[in-house]
């Protein structure tokens, strides 16, 4: 329930064929989109969702995890990788669909624009973020996710089996593969698309990379101290902070998401929070999925039998309660990945600087099939930033005045652009024609 405070962290792009591109900063007289404050925008994206009231046409597939991994104690048969399929009758391209920290396939704005897309003629398949408890189970080689480039790699081979199960049980014809990532699921595409490029194994040709971090440690240190902000106000005043956000999405649950008189509404209730207990609630969700997280982490690199194993679930959770962002990547990410990279004496600005977007921004410049979206005024990047990664990237990139974090792509503007950039070039109509007809 709690991820559903504010899926912040998954609004999705889609990109194929040719792309005509808008000006590489859309000015702000010229971008009507109404919300300012990048909370209260941020907060928009907290009832992006597929509509209760449209026909998921929905499977969930379970591909293989790691040797191993199904047979733990306290995780027996749950060490396979669990994926959404909206799939087609007829041949068509795949697109492949990764969002933030702790997202998973079956809810949030991943399923919203998934439906959209299906009904636009694609295949579509919605990936857990590497950072949750069942990617780190069933995938993660380290089982401890956190540092980009091995994450990516991770993601690479679980989208190679992913599209060989696909072609081979559910005999889908897929005639192209593209990828959308949000947040720091932009973050791990942006590695994908580097080793895509040197190993052409799954063959993406278009990536669409939506609010990347672009300095992770800035980004952390905000999140941890709005998570502290907890303590300040106290557990009751939290829990009812929390349990108010969650009545105003409830809300709103079986309401259409493309009438922006709902999206009006919803900035009018959530104008009733302050900064500080929306920074609150930013966090929260961010951190919601680490208890799970946590644990099997520690259970992989631990596993135990007998007595010692229902002591030590027991332990394990309790443990796990209280584990933040940063004392995750810093007291169990980065151990063990100073033993994987025989880097003994690394820190976590150099974990965190050597998986940044920045170590790979050569790379990145000059692909074509690489596009950046941006806002301005997204809290968890600053401005100057922005703008000296808009200079280098050039016309690969995008730079809107207002949205925060991801608020606003639901946006009318947005969205069509949006589905401009899912054009085909097959000789079918456009998706914004069929989601259009489909009305």
């Amino acid at each position: 329930m709690r991820r559903r405070v504010l899926s912040i962290l998954s609004v999705q792009i889609i990109v194929f064929a040719t792309l005509v591109l808008p000006p590489i900063s859309v000015a702000a007289e010229d971008y009507r989109y109404p919300y300012h404050d990048p909370y209260l925008a941020t907060a928009t994206s907290a009832i992006l969702n597929a509509d209760r009231l449209s026909p998921r046409p929905r499977q969930v597939v379970h591909i293989p995890g790691l040797s191993g991994r199904n047979r733990l104690p306290g995780l027996e048969g749950r060490g396979s990788l669990s994926v959404a399929l909206y799939r087609q009758r007829h041949p068509a391209p795949l697109v492949f669909i990764l969002c933030g920290i702790g997202t998973n396939p079956y809810f949030g704005a991943a399923t919203y624009y998934a439906n959209l897309f299906h009904q636009a003629g694609s295949h579509v398949v919605i990936l857990p973020s590497p950072m949750t408890w069942n990617f780190a189970l069933a995938s993660s080689r380290s089982a401890a996710p956190g540092y980009a480039p091995d994450d990516a790699r991770d993601l690479y081979d679980a989208m190679q089996m992913i599209l060989s199960i696909l072609r081979s049980r559910y005999a889908m014809n897929i005639t192209g593969v593209t990828f959308l990532g949000t947040s720091l699921g932009a973050l791990e595409g942006a590695y994908l698309s580097v080793i895509d490029t040197e190993q052409r194994r799954v063959g993406i040709e278009k990536y669409f990379l939506v609010n990347p971090p672009l300095d992770l440690r800035q980004a952390l240190a905000k999140v941890d101290a709005w998570h502290a902000l907890g303590a300040k106000f106290g557990a009751e005043r939290s829990e009812r902070i929390v349990a108010r956000a969650l009545a105003i999405v409830d809300a709103f649950s079986r309401d259409r998401r493309d009438d922006p008189t709902i999206f009006a509404s919803v900035v009018r209730n959530f104008a009733g929070f302050t900064r500080e207990e929306l920074q609150f609630l930013i966090a929260a969700d961010l951190q919601a999925g680490l208890p799970d997280l946590v644990y099997v982490t520690r259970t992989v690199q631990a596993p135990t039998t007998g007595a010692v194993a229902r002591y030590q679930v027991r332990r394990r959770l309790e443990d796990a309660k209280d584990v933040t962002l940063v004392r995750y990547l810093e007291e169990i990410a980065l151990p063990i990945w100073r033993r994987q990279a025989a880097e003994p004496q690394a820190d976590l600005d150099t974990f965190l600087k050597r998986g940044s977007l920045g170590s790979i921004l050569d790379r990145l410049r000059g692909n074509p099939s690489v596009r950046i979206v941006h806002n301005a005024d997204d809290f968890l990047a600053d401005r100057k930033s922005l703008e000296e990664l808009k200079d280098v990237l050039g016309d690969q990139m995008i730079l809107y005045p207002y949205g925060g974090h991801l608020g606003n792509l639901w946006y009318a503007e947005n969205r069509e652009s949006v589905l401009r950039f899912f054009q085909t070039s097959n000789g079918r109509s456009s998706p914004t024609e069929e989601v259009r007809r489909s009305r």
